[in-house]
């Protein structure tokens, strides 16, 4: 495997987020076990959205269809966003919408469709989550995401790289603080973790861990891992006043990754039968 070195950069604003890209999986979090499993994909081009169920969604305990997509069968398209979707966008018209699209790192007004695959679709005590397929450009194979479980980080002693680490609540937010865009950001497999063997611990300094790469991408980031340079760096760090999901957005870079793919594989595959919703 080679090293992850995480070497820092600025990045300069690429208007349009190029990020968001075409398509975004759709996760359902199991409202008791808290086990998150992708259930469908929705996809975004010029002619509007669609939205399928995967295979991997039949087996998934206890997982009813969404409101609205009844049939794990169709294929459901639409020119708006949908409305399940579309209420996961705040509206510009509420007076915290600049400060929500600023910790989210977008500018201006982002279309609803930039919102989510930014905020990850997230609501809180509800069960949908949203995450966006990295991109593929090229050589490199790029994504931003929000740092996951930011307020269980100092919660029990962990092994990391064979050593034993663990840190008070202050500590983390000492390694928040001090974060800056641009900023090298660690991440160390934690295969003793209780609630997930590939889980990717993301680190804020030598030995602090801030939280964990989100759980959809830790299966194939292994595979990417073993053939590519991992670059982590720090996109934007929101203070203790921001919501645990939105503290710490991040950005992957991967290179050489030439002809990777994430979210590919027979559970990925796509239900629908031609036959619209």
């Amino acid at each position: 495997m080679p090293a992850h070195d995480v070497l820092a950069t600025a990045h300069e604003p690429q208007g349009p987020d190029v990020e968001a890209g075409h398509r975004l999986v759709v996760a359902w979090q199991h409202p008791v076990e808290r086990s998150i499993e992708p259930v469908g994909f929705l996809t975004h081009d010029d002619h509007g959205y669609k939205f399928e169920y995967i295979r991997n969604a039949q087996r998934v305990k206890d997982f009813r269809p969404l409101i609205g997509f009844e049939r794990l069968d169709a294929s459901y398209q639409s020119e708006d966003l949908f409305p399940l979707f579309a209420q996961r966008a705040m509206d510009p018209r509420r007076p915290d919408y600049q400060r929500y699209v600023e910790r989210l790192g977008l500018d201006g007004e982002p279309t609803p469709w930039e919102q989510i695959a930014r905020s990850q679709g997230h609501r809180e005590g509800d069960t949908i989550q949203l995450f966006p397929e990295p991109v593929t450009d090229g050589d490199e194979v790029r994504c931003l995401f929000l740092v996951h479980g930011i307020r269980h980080a100092h919660k029990g002693a962990r092994i990391l790289n064979g050593t034993r680490v663990e840190v008070t609540r202050e500590q983390v937010e000492e390694a928040l603080d001090s974060l800056r865009r641009g900023d090298e950001l660690g991440i160390v497999p934690e295969p003793g973790n209780p609630k997930n063997p590939q889980a990717i611990v993301v680190m804020g300094g030598p030995l602090v861990p801030v939280g964990w790469i989100p759980d959809l991408m830790v299966e194939d980031l292994h595979r990417l891992m073993e053939q590519a340079r991992i670059k982590v760096t720090v996109e934007r760090v929101n203070g203790p006043d921001a919501p645990g999901h939105l503290r710490l957005l991040a950005r992957l870079q991967a290179v050489p990754a030439s002809g990777f793919r994430f979210f590919t594989g027979t559970r990925w595959e796509s239900l629908a039968t031609g036959t619209p919703g």
